[in-house]
Formats: C-alpha cells, structure tokens, sequence
C-alpha cells in the first residue's frame, strides 16, 4: 500500500464549495439560477425537475425525474464531473485539482480498483465452492455467454455454473469495469473474486452466481449496473428460478452478521472486512428459508434503506429473527434518502470517496452496531458517556421565591409536582397562581381544567392582573374604576402565553389517553413548557380499566410519561381522603401525609415533589379587604430537603382577587412553622 493517500480536507473543501458544484453543472449545460430548479443535463429535462441545495455543509445536485447517479438522484460535485464526463473517480480527482496516490509498481498480488491491496481472503463454504466452480470451467464458457447473453442482457444459459464464471472472468479483465464497481457501489476487485461477481457481455448488469446448500451454483442474478440503462433492473438465469435467494453469504469474519436487502450492498460491507448476508429478494418479500440456520448463534445487524419500505422491511425481519431465538437488533447508521444515503451502500461509497480506509468504514459500522443495543444505554458507563447525562436541569419559576427554594430552582421540568389538600383550601388558585406568574415571565403555560370552565379561569386572572374584585365579573364587564383597571390590564393579559382548555376542548369524558393528545397538540401548537392539571381525581377511567384502583395508578403513570415525553413540568391539584385517624372535629389539627392523598394512586411516589395547601383567612373588619395565608407544607421533595426539614413555605392570599404573593417578612403570620 502506498503512503500517499488522498487529501480528505481538499475533498470536504470543495464538497463544500458552492462554486465548484455550480461550475461543473454549468459544464454539462446546466443553467444555475441560485437554489431555484434548473433542467437536469442528464436526461431530456422539459420541465426543470432538478435543483440544489446544502446539507450538512455538502452542497448537492438532485434530479426529481432521473436517477442520474447510479441508482439514485443526489449527488456531490465528484458524482457531477464523473456522469457528466464519463470519467472514473481517480479523473475526477484530477479535473479538481485532488493528487490521487498512484498504485504502487512491482508488486503481483492482486490490486483493488483504488490501488489498495486486497484483505486477507476467508472465502466460506458456498462461496469457495462458486471459485472452485468458476476455476474449472472458465475455459471455453465465454461463448457459451456471449450465445446466452445477448445485446439487451437477456438469455437463458443450460450451465449456470460456466456463465456465473465467465461473467467474473470478463470483470476481472476489464479494469474499467471493475473501477466503475468500486466507485459506484464500494466493491473491490478482491472481494468481487472472492464472490464471482461478473459483468455480462454489454456491461449493462453485474451477475452473482447463487449456490444451493451443497455450494453448486444453481442460478445467476443480473443487477442492471446503470439503473437508467436499457434492459431490465434484474433478471435471473435460468428463468423463473425463486428469487429469494442469498447472496453473498459471508461469514468468514467476526462479530454481527450485517442483514442487507440487496446482494450488493452486503458485497460492500463484505469488502470492508465485516461478515455479511445479502437478500436478493431485496425488501418486497420475507426472509428466505435457511437464513436462521446460517446465522444461528451468531448476532445479526438488520441495516434497511432509509425509507417506509425499509423501515418495514427491518421491522418485520427483526420480528422473525427475534421470534426464532436470533439475537437481532436494528442498526441506524446515520442514512439519509435527502443527501444521497439511501443505503448502507451509499455510505460506504462516499468513505471510500472521503480515502477512508476499510478498516476506518469497519470501525464506522461497528461503532452503529454498538449504538444500537436495547441494552447499551442503561449501562453506568454509557449513561456517563451520554451527553444528556450532563444537560443542565432545567426548572420552571413558580413565581414564589420560598417555594422555589423549597423546590430546589422551581418546578423541575419533565417531572410531576402535586398540590393537594381539602376542598376551599386554595389549591386551584394556588396553582393558576404558579401558571400566571410564569407566563408572565414569557413561559408558555397549558391549564387543563376538569373543575373550572375557561370562562371562570379567565375571570380569575384578570381579576388578579387588574386587581380587581372578581365578583364584578358575574354582572357581566366591569364598569366604573374596576372598569378602568381591567382596560388597563387587558393589553398584558392578551399577551401572555397561556391557553385555558376545559370540557369543550375534548367534547367527552377526558381520559387520561385524551389527556395525552391535547398536550401532545399543545406543546406542538404553542410550545408549552409548564402543564396545570386541575385537578387529577376527575380524570375519566379508560374502558379497560378494571377498578378505581388500577385506573389511579395507570393515570398516575401516565402523568409521569407525559411530562417526559414532551419535557414539561406538570403541577397536579389532588384532593385529600378523610384519614381513619382524624379525630372528628379536630381535622384542621391533624397532620397531612402522602397517606392521605385520594383519587391519585402510586402518583405520591412518581411524582418528584408534592406539597399539602392549607389556607386561612383573617377577620379585617367591614368594610376591609379580606386576607389570609396559604401554607404549602413539603411532604415530599425528591431533590431538595424541604420535605425532611418539615418546611412549610407560606404566602400571601387576597381571596376576593384571586392574588398570591410572597408573604414579606415581619408580616403577621410570617415565621415558619418549622421554626416553632
């Protein structure tokens, strides 16, 4: 192997470089008007189907009517150059100014199309019988190919074995041909002779010679080379033979079996030194009989085109190799349809066009494979090596500074607080309280209400905002000074990020699956960061549900999912049973535990923080307006020591307007109870 390799910083600057892209198009007769279509110069383009466009710092030429590269419609400045000019990879290097390292002289082994010696050849047991096959009756099978395989690349040939290896003879001779099979498609010659890959008489198809269990080859695949050549995509020799075949079957190397849909995509992986099995059958059919016997005891890497047909495809073989005992898993190599990747082969075509080594494409997919075990993201050493591990937490202000201290920061998002209490207590107005301070602070906020009508929660914030009695509101619009207070106030209020759902938002019983789709709706339609669920003992129980019991607990769940799942904090009112050891008429005494929570289920353990609301209201004599104290007392604080110190944070209550605040200090009522 020669020293020199090829420049990947000079490749990346002009895959990079706008310019360039722009300037070989124009060569081939394009006429480039910014990003907008322009007429494809590939075909007979009437209707301006193609355009450019950057992706991941590339920039790109797609074609919508041609697969003018290869097999597909995307290509970089190299795939331009090379198409359009009909040159190889090493010339199109050339034409942009890339030094490609020469091969290196004197040395009789045989060479990949690139210059790279072969890899160390394992041949396995059906394909050694294909070589030894083609190796005792090459001699006078090229002309029984050239009477088989006529000029539109049908025929029917009586020795499948003789036109198998007069087809690889043919490649292994024509030096353009076998370039043309690297470039395009990442096969070297070794591993093309490894597997008695050929290319029939009018180089339109490469033929792959498929052996039965006793490793005589019984029929010949052709895949059209050029997929917008003349002739047919595929065909096989002899006619009507079952399509569902494998090809290669390479299991000569270690570690996972890369499962391909597509003889060619395996042979590419195969070239990169990793044991591979492609389906010829590619994905519009099942897995053919024997694949589990192959791969039986050996972990298998499922890698599909990155489209639905893939997706399914992978699925769907997932589901039977897993039901056959198969340690299988799906593999995401990073593919993307958009930027020329469809396929796994794609990906190792543009390594080999970045001069990477096989080894270095090996370790890529390795690398995928890894990535793709169920199991690898909850060992300690991946979790630490995860860079969400390391995301700072985020928190929500509640708007309360105790509380917030109490809450370590705020409401942690993507988890579950709970406010519970006993009825009139001001747990609702506690918790709209939290929603509007928030929003006021740019938060956008969802109140889901199971108790409260929208209109009745609307009257209570702009009361609060205006600071006006909300009693006024049930006459109808306010008149007068509280009037004037609310026009002042309703420029802020129409501001503020905050959507109030109740009934007629869901139009029946909400469940807690209902409940799932307005969040998902909200979060997508207005980006809420901060949920109020008022209040979760009204949740309607799904139909399955077999008690009180098991619907509490699977809502409780629930609750939990939701706030992960779109990374929201979730404030949840609850209500309070009547514990069996209250004394009668000493209930207002008797301390509050997670015992005592009704309607919620395992929800005082999911849940990461949940406070007891208590309130109290003091006689300020006629004609003053009435006060009084909320106190939130921390039964449970899974990230600060609120709940161990007994805190009970406490604030100030205007109950006619609805307002709370923090309580000043020397304020009546402001030592804490922890404290006496």
């Amino acid at each position: 192997m020669t020293a020199a390799r090829i420049d990947r910083a000079k490749l990346d600057a002009i895959r990079a470089d706008r310019a360039a892209l722009v300037k070989v198009l124009t060569d081939a007769r394009a006429t480039v008007n910014g990003t907008a279509s322009l007429k494809c110069p590939f075909h007979a383009d009437a209707h301006a189907s193609g355009g450019i466009h950057e992706h991941r710092g590339r920039w790109y030429f797609t074609c919508q009517a041609c697969t003018w590269n290869g097999d597909k419609r995307t290509g970089d400045v190299f795939d331009v150059i090379r198409r359009s000019r009909g040159i190889g990879f090493r010339d199109a290097l050339a034409e942009l100014g890339i030094h490609a390292p020469p091969e290196s002289p004197g040395s009789a082994a045989p060479r990949r199309a690139n210059g790279r010696a072969p890899t160390r050849d394992t041949p396995e047991t059906r394909q050694a019988a294909l070589i030894a096959s083609r190796n005792t009756a090459h001699r006078g099978a090229t002309r029984r190919d050239d009477d088989a395989v006529r000029g539109n690349g049908r025929g029917v040939a009586d020795d499948p074995a003789a036109l198998a290896a007069s087809c690889a003879t043919r490649l292994q001779g024509d030096p353009a041909a076998l370039d043309r099979l690297f470039t395009t498609r990442g096969i070297d010659r070794a591993t093309a002779e490894r597997f008695g890959v050929g290319v029939t008489v009018d180089a339109r198809h490469w033929t792959f010679g498929v052996t039965d269990p006793a490793g005589r080859v019984v029929a010949v695949k052709a895949h059209r080379a050029d997929p917008d050549g003349d002739g047919p995509k595929s065909y096989w020799t002899p006619r009507g033979v079952n399509s569902r075949q494998l090809f290669p079957v390479a299991l000569g190397a270690a570690g996972p079996v890369w499962l391909c849909p597509g003889e060619l995509k395996a042979l590419a992986v195969a070239a990169c030194g990793r044991a591979a099995i492609g389906i010829t059958a590619g994905e519009s059919a099942d897995l053919p009989d024997g694949l589990g016997e192959l791969v039986h005891g050996r972990p298998v890497a499922i890698v599909a085109d990155d489209d639905d047909a893939g997706r399914r495809w992978a699925a769907k073989s997932l589901e039977t190799l897993t039901a056959a005992g198969i340690d299988a898993r799906i593999v995401d190599c990073g593919l993307s349809k958009a930027a020329g990747l469809k396929d796994v082969g794609d990906l190792i075509v543009e390594r080999i066009g970045d001069g990477k080594e096989p080894a270095e494409i090996a370790a890529e997919l390795d690398a995928a494979y890894e990535r793709g075990d169920p199991w690898r993201p909850f060992t300690l050493g991946a979790i630490l090596h995860d860079p969400a591990t390391w995301t700072p937490v985020e928190h929500v202000r509640t708007g309360f500074s105790e509380l917030d201290d109490a809450l370590g920061g705020g409401l942690r998002v993507g988890g579950v607080t709970l406010f519970v209490g006993k009825t009139g207590r001001a747990k609702t107005q506690t918790a709209v309280q939290v929603a509007l301070n928030a929003a006021r602070a740019g938060v956008p906020v969802g109140v889901v209400s199971l108790e409260m009508s929208r209109r009745e929660l609307a009257h209570l914030i702009a009361a609060n905002v205006a600071d006006v009695y909300r009693s006024i509101f049930t006459h109808g619009r306010a008149y007068g000074e509280p009037g004037a207070r609310f026009q002042s106030a309703l420029p802020e209020l129409e501001r503020l990020p905050l959507t109030l759902c109740d009934d007629d938002r869901w139009g029946e019983p909400l469940t807690r699956s209902r409940l799932a789709d307005v969040v998902a709706d909200g979060v997508k339609r207005f980006g809420w960061k901060i949920l109020i669920l008022d209040y979760i003992g009204l949740l309607a129980a799904e139909a399955d549900d077999a008690g009180e019991y098991t619907a509490d607990c699977a809502n409780s769940a629930a609750l939990r999912r939701i706030a992960r799942t779109h990374n929201l904090a979730l404030l949840a009112v609850a209500d309070l049973r009547k514990a069996a050891n209250f004394k009668k008429g000493d209930d207002d005494k008797a301390p509050v535990s997670l015992d005592d929570v009704r309607g919620a289920g395992r929800i005082v353990y999911d849940a990461q923080n949940v406070f007891a609301v208590d309130s109290e209201q003091a006689d300020n004599g006629r004609g003053c307006e009435p006060t009084g104290i909320v106190k939130l007392r921390a039964l449970k604080t899974r990230f600060s020591g609120a709940a161990s110190r007994g805190n009970v944070v406490q604030l100030r209550w205007h109950p006619a307007t609805g307002r709370i605040i923090d309580l000043e200090r020397g304020e009546p009522g402001a030592e804490s109870e922890s404290d006496n």
